[in-house]
């Protein structure tokens, strides 16, 4: 009898010191869900995911033309439970290509919460001009003398040509090796005169024109202003070139 009474005072001691125990935790536990259940938090590679869709639209490109790699997001911490959107923008006004560093908003229910910054390298593949043969200075460059090629444009600067258009008909300023790619700098305008041509130079208004002959002081483009001399008076004046045997004084 009295080892039974032991052995009952030994259970209710037990069970006295474990359910105070298990109450505490669990409340614990329920006060972490609680605050989990709050907030979320939003995996790095949606971030990416708006980057190549930010890059795509701003480019006017293809995702298969954008490789988006060395991704690094800082700042993304937890935020409260609801609707999410992200707005990327930058402060910058550079290409956006290679390193690139973006400010992404993060609202929830259309409340702002985080700026998250994003850091990457971006890989921009685009049709550039390239010298189909040997190119010497003051060549005009016809249509078999340029070709087009893929070329990953985030190695080269900003001034390479894409556009068969922008260079057919243009002078080389300089030599270059075949496969070349061509940059601004390496073309120029061909002059539709040069000094010591012969022109009309030409004045019109409502109901009168005027045509005398006249010498080119310099050279010049189509539409641009070159000084000619009026073989009559001998007096310089500027004139609009309008081709290679014309220029226009206005009135």
């Amino acid at each position: 009898m009295v080892k039974n009474v032991h052995v009952i005072i030994f259970l209710a001691c037990f069970w006295g010191f474990c359910f105070p125990f298990n109450a505490e935790s669990t409340a614990k536990s329920n006060s972490s869900e609680v605050i989990d259940q709050g907030f979320q938090s939003i995996p790095d590679f949606k971030f990416k995911r708006c980057l190549l869709k930010y890059l795509c639209r701003n480019l006017g490109k293809e995702e298969s033309d954008i490789i988006v790699s060395k991704v690094k997001v800082s700042r993304n911490r937890a935020v409260p439970v609801g609707k999410i959107s992200i707005r990327l923008s930058r402060k910058d006004t550079g290409r956006l290509a290679g390193n690139v560093k973006l400010n992404a908003i993060v609202s929830v229910n259309g409340i702002e919460e985080n700026n998250v910054r994003i850091y990457s390298w971006i890989d921009v593949f685009e049709s550039v001009v390239c010298a189909s043969r040997d190119l010497k200075r003051k060549d005009i460059i016809r249509e078999d003398d340029v070709y087009l090629a893929r070329k990953n444009i985030s190695h080269m600067p900003p001034n390479t040509v894409r556009g068969l258009s922008k260079v057919v008909g243009l002078t080389m300023k300089h030599n270059v090796k075949a496969d070349t790619c061509l940059k601004g700098w390496m073309v120029e305008k061909t002059p539709a005169v040069k000094r010591g041509d012969m022109v009309t130079i030409m004045a019109e208004s409502d109901d009168l024109k005027v045509t005398i002959p006249g010498r080119v002081m310099e050279k010049g483009c189509l539409g641009e202003l070159v000084k000619v001399e009026n073989i009559i008076s001998k007096k310089e004046i500027y004139a609009r070139v309008i081709n290679n045997l014309a220029v226009m004084v206005n009135f």
